[in-house]
């Protein structure tokens, strides 16, 4: 058996939260321990209990007061030299790639899980992965939450789905293949609500030539959301470059971003792209923005001080990719229609992240963002540039 845990604490404070001139600053911790029984060479047993605090009012995504939010059964099918075979059922986090679709929400306290069957057979430094489940939701109570895997008709969201990662040799670097399926009961993207049914076809590209790194990914869904086809799209790149080998080692990047948005209302056709379990600190962890009609350019610069020492800043621009649909918040939710304005301009972000590794177990991350409202902000509502700040120390054992 081995034992794990974590302690981590925070104090979060916004000035001007969600464009509005209202101001917050507020205490959260997460307290979580788990443990790992091995019976024998093919059987484990995972548990894992969380719990989430912050001061003042409850939190969705922040409070809970106790939940099982891993718990599963792992059988290992196969176990050789250069390949395995094991099944997982039960309770378990997930996450894929570079969080574009699937990620196991480190951002709030409460983590993503789903209640799912994961099978996954991997060889050398190929892996062939195969999953079925829904998302588990959070309550504030204890032992509240829960999936309702067995009922049709939950509000909860299902994902199916086979993600392939391939090693490849050469300049071409790693290629990752999915295929993932998303339902939920109800959905709403620009002018239409109802029963969405997707299907997200990927590929991705990532690896390093020399000083160069690179992290690219295509995405194409189609589907239906009530009587209405989906077709939508999103690609995005990622682009590294190590200036100086020497001193802080300087890496100057570039990130770009374009995910599709509605063309035209009443049409028929969806063309929102829905971003399904993203990571909501893909931007920033003020949640000012997901990917869907969204287009962005992240430039970036990332300094390694010392061992211990790292900090990463961005400038990012962001704009609607159809003026005919809204502005989205993490995951998947429209925040504002678009409501006839014809600006595309969403806002500039101004990003800042100082992570301090004191040693294994103790460590310091300080996050900023600035979001400078654009016209598109300005022409539909309360248009406040929003200031977010939080320092986090985290103990694991």
């Amino acid at each position: 058996m081995t034992l794990g845990g974590e302690y981590r604490a925070r104090v979060e404070s916004f000035a001007n939260r969600n464009y509005t001139t209202a101001d917050e600053s507020y205490y959260s911790q997460r307290l979580n321990f788990h443990a790992s029984l091995k019976i024998g060479a093919r059987v484990r047993l995972f548990g894992e209990l969380y719990h989430g605090l912050t001061s003042g009012a409850d939190r969705i995504l922040e409070d809970d007061d106790l939940a099982v939010h891993q718990g599963f059964l792992e059988l290992t099918l196969i176990e050789k030299e250069n390949a395995n075979m094991s099944l997982r059922l039960g309770r378990q986090e997930i996450g894929y790639g570079v969080s574009r679709l699937i990620d196991v929400r480190e951002g709030p306290d409460i983590r993503r899980s789903f209640d799912m069957a994961n099978l996954t057979f991997s060889k050398n430094q190929n892996s062939f992965n195969i999953i079925y489940g829904k998302e588990v939701n959070t309550g504030f109570q204890a032992f509240d939450n829960e999936s309702n895997l067995f009922q049709s008709n939950a509000p909860n969201p299902s994902l199916w789905g086979v993600y392939i990662k391939n090693k490849v040799t050469g300049r071409i670097g790693n290629l990752d293949f999915y295929y993932l399926g998303f339902n939920s009961e109800t959905s709403r993207f620009n002018d239409v609500i109802g029963e969405e049914t997707r299907h997200s076809i990927g590929i991705r590209s990532y690896g390093n030539v020399g000083r160069f790194s690179f992290n690219s990914e295509l995405i194409y869904q189609f589907g239906e959301i009530g009587e209405r086809d989906i077709s939508a799209y999103n690609f995005e790149t990622d682009w590294k470059y190590l200036l100086l080998e020497g001193g802080w080692q300087p890496k100057l990047g570039i990130r770009l971003d374009f995910s599709s948005g509605d063309q035209a209302i009443g049409d028929g056709k969806v063309q929102t792209f829905n971003p399904m379990f993203v990571n909501p600190a893909l931007y920033s962890l003020a949640g000012v923005n997901t990917p869907a009609n969204l287009s962005s350019f992240h430039p970036n610069l990332t300094l390694q001080l010392s061992a211990a020492i790292s900090i990463y800043m961005d400038y990012a621009f962001f704009y609607r990719t159809q003026t005919s649909d809204g502005l989205y918040t993490p995951p998947r939710f429209l925040l504002r229609a678009a409501d006839g304005a014809d600006q595309r301009h969403i806002g500039d972000v101004i990003g800042l992240q100082i992570q301090y590794n004191i040693n294994r177990n103790i460590s310091c991350n300080l996050r900023s963002s600035y979001f400078i409202a654009g016209e598109f902000i300005e022409a539909t509502g309360a248009s406040e540039n929003t200031f977010y700040i939080f320092p986090t120390t985290s103990f694991k054992f």
